[in-house]
């Protein structure tokens, strides 16, 4: 049985790794399934937190209600487009002021653990549709 999930672990963490289309669990159940026909949805997800769990994946957080998960696991932030749900890097975008933020509250006694930037609104080819 170990053997069989960590087979199932590495699918979904292939199917992540170089992945830059931030899915969601269901798209990554889609993908496992046309390798594997017999993974259910379930193993999908204990798999997917388990790599989140150890570091290998980032869970996102957007307001369609669905995580998103990402193998880019530098510190980088994203946009979300609220009528599409799809989910982007933030290109060029410097954590600096970020950091000096954070330095910036630590004087203040404050200890930050983590952080999260998400812009949304509509992205490029949304609002190319609305013309």
């Amino acid at each position: 049985m170990q053997s069989r999930n960590s087979a199932q672990r590495n699918l979904v963490l292939n199917i992540m790794e170089g992945n830059k289309s931030h899915p969601t669990a269901d798209n990554i159940y889609k993908e496992a399934r046309k390798v594997d026909p017999h993974i259910s949805r379930g193993t999908v997800y204990r798999n997917l937190n388990l790599l989140v769990e150890n570091g290998n994946v980032l869970r996102i957080e957007v307001p369609d209600g669905a995580y998103h998960f990402d193998s880019n696991l530098l510190v980088h932030y994203h946009f979300y487009c609220r009528k599409c749900n799809r989910l982007f890097d933030v290109p060029d975008f410097s954590p600096l002021q970020v950091i000096e933020t954070q330095k910036e509250l630590e004087k203040l006694g404050f200890k930050a653990v983590n952080h999260k930037i998400i812009f949304d609104g509509i992205c490029p080819d949304c609002c190319k549709e609305e013309q």
